[in-house]
């Protein structure tokens, strides 16, 4: 035979797929008769169901011998049906919870010398952010040093006035003069009592007239809206060539107008507020005049018990050493409001014009507004600082379904932050109205963040379970599998070891079971454990839905 001849016989190749197949069933047949190990039998008998993304329902079957299901401890039981908890799917955002979300500002206007914080950062409960330094604490303490100076001239004063009295009697109480300084006290208090009760009038009267100048707002707000209405109203008339350009102008007019008296009640509305603001400031600072009057009123009427009972002859004491007495307790007085003064202020008694700037809070520097060298004042946030440690989740709940929730209700949230990963938390709030645009009805629920993963705005979704009790089938925890990610049970058929392998819906879980919301009616047979084998011996079959064909 020539060359060419055997070149051109065409050449029978044997697939490698086949091969291949032969070989491993060869080799599998060889490793069985030598471990004499129990056979099993894996075949899909039926044509297998197309199955869409998430749906449940029959994937093939599995047949295995007898005495693999001995040797598997595989377990055949009825599906149960119990009292189950209802469960509503929720979904929602990720909010800061509650405390865990504050706005840094300065208890007085100040100027930015030091930054000691920028945004991201991580911050302790009382960790300063900022130094400040502040004219108003500088006059605060100021105020503190000449107050420090007069009780130590006062206490200087009063040793000596004993020293005196230990060297002799001084001359005759004059008790007339404490019950005249009793009488004066008196009337401050009087007079402080009556410029309190006309400051608090003061306040009610621009209490009264900032409502009033709400009203014109609202009322100018609603002829700007009628204005608006009847310019687009003549708009579409011009159009309509029904109105003339010179009508269409006036109505136009009008509406600027309106516009016009619309800012103007808002700027009058603003000033109010601030006349408020400053009614409300004369109000404390009259308060505290009442106060101080009743405490130096306090010290007035001590004086003048002890000048009686001197001028009685209970005491061999003298009035100078009691009004030393009297003078010491005033300045420590002032002191110590001084000390008050400048602790409010933020600052330290005794130190300089500067203060820090502290978080209240540990956690994160979400937000820094301030540049060094700028002046702010205490209505506006120089810091926003974040605690993740614990989150809200605010989640949309139907009218229909309110009757069945209750405070402190089980929620189970996932995100696409975190996936695999099931946050729980409980019901904290009901909301008691509903949303305008989707009658939907808001709860709140917190949720533990110590990795900090959830984030404010991410979105949330999940499962709300009530007290609501349905019967519902379940299964023992051992009976599913996972396939593809889908959870799996295993139905048996009436040939002995044959399986239906199906994919079902899971519901709420309880203590060694779990809810089968879809896939399964109570009572079917199904394996109650050694489920693992089952699913091993699946992995080989290479099943339909490709849960159970090795990967490569």
């Amino acid at each position: 035979m020539s060359t060419n001849s055997i070149r051109n016989r065409p050449v029978k190749w044997i697939p490698i797929g086949i091969l291949a197949g032969v070989v491993a069933l060869g080799a599998l047949a060889f490793m069985t008769l030598r471990n004499s190990k129990p056979q099993t039998t894996v075949a899909t008998t039926t044509q297998p169901l197309t199955i869409a993304e998430g749906e449940a329902g029959k994937v093939g079957d599995l047949r295995v011998t007898t005495e693999a299901l001995e040797l598997a401890k595989i377990s055949i039981a009825p599906a149960d049906q119990r009292l189950v908890a209802e469960k509503l799917s929720v979904s929602g955002n990720v909010q800061a919870g509650g405390d865990q979300l504050v706005k840094v500002t300065p208890r007085v206007t100040g100027k930015v010398v030091r930054l000691l914080a920028q945004t991201g950062d991580s911050v302790r409960a009382g960790q300063s952010l900022a130094v400040l330094e502040s004219s108003d604490l500088a006059q605060a303490q100021a105020h503190f040093r000449l107050a420090s100076s007069r009780v130590s001239a006062a206490s200087k004063n009063l040793a000596r006035q004993r020293q005196l009295a230990g060297l002799g009697q001084f001359g005759k109480p004059q008790i007339e003069e404490a019950r005249t300084k009793s009488v004066e006290a008196d009337r401050d208090i009087h007079e402080a009592e009556h410029h309190l009760a006309e400051e608090r009038t003061k306040l009610a009267e621009a209490e009264s007239e900032r409502l009033a100048l709400s009203s014109k707002v609202d009322q100018a707000k609603a002829e700007m809206a009628v204005s608006k209405a009847k310019v687009d109203r003549a708009e579409a008339l011009f159009l309509e060539q029904l109105i003339s350009q010179q009508e269409l102008e006036r109505i136009r007019a009008d509406y600027m107008k309106a516009l016009s008296d619309v800012e103007v009640a808002l700027a009058t509305a603003a000033q109010g507020r601030a006349r408020i603001e400053g009614a409300n400031a004369r109000v404390e600072a009259a308060a505290g005049e009442l106060t101080l009057a009743k405490r130096r009123a306090q010290i007035i009427s001590e004086t003048l018990t002890r000048e009686e009972k001197v001028y009685k002859g209970q005491f061999n004491t003298s009035r100078e050493i009691v009004q030393a007495e009297s003078e010491l307790r005033q300045a420590q007085v002032e002191a110590q409001g001084a000390v008050d003064a400048v602790r409010l202020l933020g600052g330290s008694p005794g130190g300089g014009n500067t203060f820090a700037l502290t978080s209240p809070i540990a956690g994160r520097v979400q937000e820094r507004s301030v540049t060094l060298g700028e002046t702010i004042d205490s209505e506006h946030a120089a810091f926003v600082v974040v605690n993740l440690d614990q989150v809200w989740a605010e989640l949309a709940i139907a009218p229909r379904d309110l009757s069945t929730i209750r405070t402190g209700d089980a929620v189970e949230l996932t995100s696409e932050a975190a996936p695999g990963k099931v946050f729980k938390g409980t019901v904290l709030t009901v909301g008691t109205q509903a949303n305008e645009a989707t009658r939907a009805v808001t709860i709140r629920t917190t949720l533990e963040n110590a990795s900090h993963i959830l984030k404010p705005g991410a979105f949330v979704r999940g499962y709300l379970v009530t007290d609501l009790r349905r019967e519902r089938v379940t299964v023992p925890l051992a009976a599913l599998q996972e396939h593809t990610g889908r959870p799996t049970v295993y139905v048996a058929l009436e040939t002995p070891g044959a399986f239906e392998v199906r994919h079902v819906k899971l519901g709420v879980s309880g203590d060694g079971w779990r809810e089968i919301s879809e896939g399964l009616r109570s009572g079917e047979r199904i394996a109650a454990s050694g489920t693992f084998y089952l699913k091993s011996e699946a992995l080989k079959s290479s099943l339909s839905d490709g849960c159970c064909a090795p990967t490569g």
